[in-house]
């Protein structure tokens, strides 16, 4: 029967990919993988090599949102909708997702399945969380439902799976109230350490503020800010990043250190839109820009031996930003959906020099953690956000709560940029996956992961995950999750 919530389309297009995979069941083709005929790319460095042997599925036209619904504050959307366009549709009713990821071009499957987070996840946790329900098809094309009271066990392991466990094709996004403005407030505080001190105790507030989070900007400079819903704008300077002659918002931060300003909602949810949060401000050093075209993009000479020293590294970190002509003049192809087309298409080259890395770190070590980070890989600017903490069991989630742990949240660090010294960034990461597991803390694996099988088992649950791939006839289907995100076994 015809769900009214759900068009004619979306069924035709779930029934054609089912036939599609029990045609290839059938065939005896082994691994499968979705393949996208557009050109918007994935926002992970991690490469897709990993699919060049698998039967391709098509999955391009899964971006439809299928029904807001107003009383139950529940959005019905296929998983390759946009961020952009989920907010855009939902303001319309006066109503906002819990969680927004940051960048307009995220999906609603690349969030679920990446369990993305932003500055509201110190109240809801990831973008997964902010789910009610969701519907994927297995290895042999059955259709399942997972909600709370419905295959609770799949519900809970799908978000940080990365399809692992069956092609999600549907999500159950929840609502709520929006207002137009956001009143953010900014604490400035020339000790990152202090500022990561009140980033917790704002967390522990009763009436912690709508949204939450942080930037250091040196080892003597950074900044919490939070965010309130707000039916006015008030009397307060505005900023808004997609203005042509705007300050990224990063630099806009840092420079003006405006303690109180308003945005507008739609605004406040893409303001690290503009630029990825800073990485587009690299390309505006002449040294960076001609080694990134010549080297990575060209090929005109192997990206392997051509590496920046530890004097070129110093140079750029904190990293420069960019000025009003050049802000104007690349206006176009700085928003991070182009800017991560142009990474890909230096995929090996970004791999081999960038950290582009999200480290969650239980509160009590926090301070620590983020004290070792400045001194290596001393990578300027950093994002601070923090999540709370989860006891569902999420296998694969960089939030999930230790037992008898007595923290509620966990410290999202976020480094995106070139280390501040010459080192392999396999072995810089591998440091850093170390030492978060050492203090119980778990990395966010869109980003390329450095362990071996054996740690990658030791953080993770494989007993749970194999029983759910059996469940869902997911083995010799789908590739398994070790395939998608370590790199080379943790080789390097």
């Amino acid at each position: 029967m015809l769900d009214s919530h759900r068009s004619r389309a979306h069924f035709d297009k779930v029934e054609r990919l089912a036939q599609q995979i029990r045609e290839l069941d059938a065939e005896g083709s082994s691994i499968l993988s979705l393949q996208y005929k557009s050109t918007q790319h994935a926002n992970t460095s991690r490469s897709k090599s990993y699919k060049k042997s698998a039967a391709k599925l098509c999955f391009e036209d899964f971006d439809e949102i299928l029904h807001i619904d107003l009383e139950a504050c529940i959005a019905i959307v296929e998983p390759r909708v946009t961020m952009d366009k989920l907010v855009q549709a939902t303001l319309l009713q006066g109503l906002v997702p819990l969680v927004v990821p940051e960048f307009k071009g995220i999906t609603v499957g690349g969030a679920i399945l990446g369990e993305a987070a932003e500055s509201s996840s110190h109240r809801w946790g990831t973008f997964g969380n902010s789910c009610s329900a969701f519907e994927i098809l297995c290895g042999d094309g059955t259709l399942l439902r997972l909600a709370e009271k419905q295959n609770a066990d799949l519900f809970h392991a799908l978000p940080g799976s990365y399809g692992s466990l069956g092609t999600l094709v549907l999500a159950e996004v929840k609502l709520t109230l929006a207002k137009k403005f956001v009143h953010v407030r900014s604490h400035f505080f020339s000790n990152p350490l202090k500022a990561v001190s009140f980033l917790q105790h704002l967390v522990q507030e009763k009436t912690a503020p709508d949204f939450l989070d942080g930037m250091v900007f040196s080892k003597h400079s950074a900044v919490i800010m939070e965010g309130s819903l707000q039916t006015e704008k008030a009397d307060l300077p505005s900023y808004s990043s997609d203005s042509i002659i705007s300050d990224w918002y990063y630099h806009h931060v840092e420079k003006n250190k405006t303690s109180l300003e308003a945005m507008t909602l739609y605004d406040y949810l893409f303001r690290y839109d503009r630029g990825a949060f800073w990485m587009g401000a690299y390309l505006f050093r002449l040294s960076l820009l001609a080694r990134f075209i010549g080297q990575g993009i060209f090929k005109w000479w192997d990206p392997g031996k051509d590496h920046f020293s530890t004097e070129q590294l110093k140079k750029v970190n904190p990293v420069p930003s960019p000025n009003l002509v050049e802000r104007i003049l690349f206006y176009p192809w700085l928003s991070s959906q182009k800017l991560w087309q142009l990474f890909h298409k230096a995929e090996q080259w970004i791999q081999e020099r960038c950290l582009i890395q999200d480290f969650c770190i239980p509160e009590p070590y926090a301070a620590k953690m983020l004290e070792d980070i400045m001194k290596d890989p001393g990578t300027f600017p950093l994002w601070l956000c923090p999540i709370k903490g989860t006891r569902f069991a999420q296998i694969f989630a960089p939030h999930l709560l230790a037992d008898q742990a007595n923290y509620t949240h966990f410290i999202n660090i976020g480094i995106y940029g070139l280390p501040s010294y010459a080192a392999p960034i396999a072995e810089i990461t591998q440091r850093l996956e170390r030492k978060t597991a050492k203090c119980g803390g778990r990395k966010v694996l869109y980003s390329r992961s450095y362990y071996t099988q054996e740690e990658f088992w030791n953080i993770y649950s494989r007993p749970e995950y194999t029983a759910l791939r059996q469940k869902t006839r997911s083995v010799g289907r789908w590739h398994e999750i070790t395939e998608k995100v370590l790199c080379s076994n943790g080789s390097f």
